[in-house]
């Protein structure tokens, strides 16, 4: 294969597991889906099994691993049918939309408050935050 279809592999693969935990993903998941369609044989069902796998990936990281199964992924595809280079590409355009250069963030807390910040993205709790004081003040409130 050659070095354009190398490289273009590792972008597509590298956009694709970008997008994942992100907006984009449905959109990153549509296109592949589309040149997988393209595929023959057993590759193109397993590589369909594992788009479809639920993702672990949160909002900004990429998964190394990730990206080396899916660069393989590709250049095989593309090694056999050259023809799938445009659909890549518009795979590998995908680019999650740029946040802006300043961002101004003010926190703040009074008494023994505190602050559970997050920029650029959703913070999630398993359970309800607790303090780490808890037990001292449970014990002054108590008569």
């Amino acid at each position: 294969m050659n070095e354009e279809l190398t490289e273009l592999a590792a972008s597509g693969a590298t956009a694709l597991v970008s997008a994942m935990g992100t907006d984009l993903w449905q959109e990153a998941k549509r296109l592949m889906s589309g040149v997988l369609a393209q595929a023959r044989g057993s590759r193109r069902n397993e590589l369909s099994v594992a788009l479809n796998r639920p993702s672990t990936a949160t909002r900004g990281a990429v998964d190394a691993g990730a990206v080396d199964y899916w660069t393989e992924a590709l250049s095989q595809l593309l090694d056999r049918n050259p023809d799938l280079a445009q659909d890549v590409m518009a795979l590998a355009s995908l680019r999650i939309p740029e946040r802006p250069d300043i961002v101004i963030q003010v926190n703040s807390a009074t008494d023994s408050g505190e602050v559970f910040a997050v920029q650029h993205g959703n913070q999630h709790f398993a359970s309800g935050p607790n303090s780490r004081d808890s037990d001292s003040r449970d014990s002054e409130e108590r008569p």
